[in-house]
């Protein structure tokens, strides 16, 4: 009772609509219907390849890190609104409407919004705490389904006499060709020259950056790509520069990840499910 006739209400405006809490109450009840994860958010990463969940496990984790550094701080310090306002927004999703709603708290600098701020970010946190769980189940359920794929392929090409090729395993094939591995979702710098090569193992096709006049990707059948200033993506999907056949089951939708500085530094990133491997060869 007491805290209802002595706590301030607060009106914030969220999606272009006022919305007015009268209690802290109200609010925190009003916050926890947003800690789910949004219907969308849940098909775009079941579709999704492991490396693009690995992204998205990372950029959580840190968000996660400093929500609760925030929150430690502000409960020993209570300056809530100051340590809210100095973070960087980018930090608070879009979904459900958080980005809004801690806009409109950071606006509001009464110390009555205090206790609203901190309620917030606890909420948020766990909005946070549950994208992680979904990602993480998604990410292991996607893990069981390729060793299954694999599992399967291989019984399909070691029936009667057909025998599979030691080579196919690409982990075979690039020791082979003395081809070091590509670790998932981190990306690999390179610096290069004129007449510099890239030797690309993407699963089991072979494939190449050549410096020459530019960046030029060249694939499994030898076709050219010139690769562009920023991100250039490398799979199976629509979206992608160099686009594979959707027959290369073992290409993934999004395989790589070129990002080209200029033409004397890239980057590349692995995304993929079967693996990428590599070797700089300079001129």
């Amino acid at each position: 009772m007491l805290q209802k006739i002595f706590t301030k209400q607060v009106e914030l405006n969220i999606d272009d609509k006022v919305i007015t809490f009268k209690t802290i109450d109200d609010f925190e009840f009003a916050l926890g219907a947003r800690t789910t994860i949004p219907l969308e958010k849940v098909t775009d990463a079941i579709k999704s390849t492991p490396g693009e969940l690995d992204l998205e496990l990372n950029a959580i984790i840190i968000a996660i890190e400093q929500i609760s550094e925030l929150i430690n701080q502000t409960s020993e310090s209570g300056e809530v609104t100051k340590s809210l306002k100095a973070i960087n927004p980018v930090i608070f999703s879009n979904d459900n409407g958080w980005r809004d709603i801690f806009f409109a708290l950071k606006k509001d600098r009464s110390t009555e919004s205090s206790k609203y701020k901190q309620i917030a970010l606890l909420a948020y946190l766990k909005y946070l705490s549950n994208r992680q769980e979904m990602i993480q189940t998604i990410k292991s359920q996607l893990e069981k389904d390729t060793v299954q794929i694999e599992n399967e392929e291989a019984a399909q090409f070691k029936t009667g006499e057909l025998d599979l090729d030691e080579k196919f395993d690409s982990k075979v094939l690039a020791k082979e060709l003395g081809l070091s591995n590509m670790p998932i979702g981190e990306p690999v710098t390179f610096e290069v020259k004129e007449g510099d090569e890239i030797a690309l193992l993407l699963a089991s096709y072979q494939c190449k950056l050549v410096i020459k006049d530019g960046i030029k990707f060249i694939d499994s059948n030898n076709e050219e790509y010139p690769m562009s200033i920023g991100e250039n993506r490398v799979g199976r999907g629509s979206e992608c520069k160099v686009r594979f056949m959707d027959t290369m089951q073992r290409i993934s939708r999004l395989h790589m990840m070129i990002n080209i500085h200029d033409d004397n530094k890239l980057e590349l990133t692995d995304l993929s499910t079967y693996g990428t491997h590599y070797l700089q060869r300079v001129s």
